[in-house]
């Protein structure tokens, strides 16, 4: 077994896009009741690919409500700091998971499809049962970088296996055998050193295993729920299928009932669908 060592997982997070990273100073300017415009506008102009992409996306069929905008100012003035939030974690999304991950088998449009689709569960999900809804999508947005990191690692080194789609192996014991680490935790470990709260870094930590956790954030199961509501809509990862309970004993103690979780399935499928069309037209 060939372990990633912390340094190693430091230096490939270098390679990653720095937009997570700003996407998690907009969650923080956001709750500032002091923040204005032109704290937003100056925070998400720091990454001139990320603006990019924002305009890009607001200018798209699904959130265009009349002429096209060409500044963050504009967009804003139109769709609002809430939709601003969205937009940026989707572009900051699509930068992170744009192409093949070779560790794990599968590409980049399904990673950030299982993102989006994971976030848009997650932000339902929050506003039924009363947790914070923007906390709640920064979850399920940012939940698989882990990924991401451990496989710019292995293939800086060369010598490491991949991840077999159809492998009947689950995921997280496969990844304790081969690198002596997991996806969770080196997302929980990307995010402290990028100085997100405490508990975001924690509740992603176990979100495969909600009951090894030793404190109680609702989050971490809804965030397990939330990651097998992508599976029913077909947006599954490979290996992860076992670790998700929507059991009716899980769903009752958040209140939730099989009916709501088949209508959240068909509103994140409407919305991803709306989204995914309107990015690629």
């Amino acid at each position: 077994m060939n372990t990633l060592e912390p340094a190693k997982l430091k230096e490939a997070a270098k390679l990653l896009p720095p937009s997570p990273q700003i996407f998690g100073k907009l969650s923080k300017l956001l709750k500032d009741t002091n923040t204005g415009l032109g704290d937003i506008t100056e925070l998400v102009n720091t990454d001139s690919s990320l603006t990019t992409q924002v305009l890009r996306l607001s200018n798209s069929a699904f959130f265009n409500q009349g002429s096209s905008v060409d500044t963050l100012d504009e967009a804003i003035n139109r769709i609002g700091f809430r939709e601003l939030f969205k937009l940026v974690g989707m572009a900051a999304a699509s930068q992170v998971f744009s192409r093949k991950n070779v560790t794990y088998d599968v590409d980049g449009s399904l990673l950030w499809e299982n993102s989006l689709a994971v976030g848009l569960a997650m932000e339902i999900l929050a506003n039924a049962t009363g947790a914070d809804e923007q906390e709640a999508y920064t979850l399920g947005l940012l939940r698989s970088m882990g990924k991401m990191v451990i496989d710019l690692c292995a293939k800086e080194e060369g010598t490491y296996p991949s991840y077999e789609s159809n492998s009947p192996q689950p995921l997280i014991e496969w990844e304790e055998n081969n690198f002596g680490i997991t996806n969770p935790i080196v997302s929980g470990f990307l995010l402290n050193s990028w100085n997100f709260p405490e508990e975001t870094a924690k509740t992603i930590q176990f979100q495969y295993d909600p009951n090894a956790a030793n404190h109680t954030s609702p989050n971490i199961r809804l965030l397990n729920i939330s990651n097998g509501i992508a599976e029913r809509i077909d947006k599954a990862l490979p290996g992860e299928s076992s670790y998700w309970d929507l059991s009716e004993g899980t769903l009752t103690s958040f209140n939730l009932t099989q009916d709501k979780i088949d209508d959240t399935c068909e509103r994140v499928k409407d919305g991803l669908e709306q989204v995914v069309t309107s990015v690629a037209a």
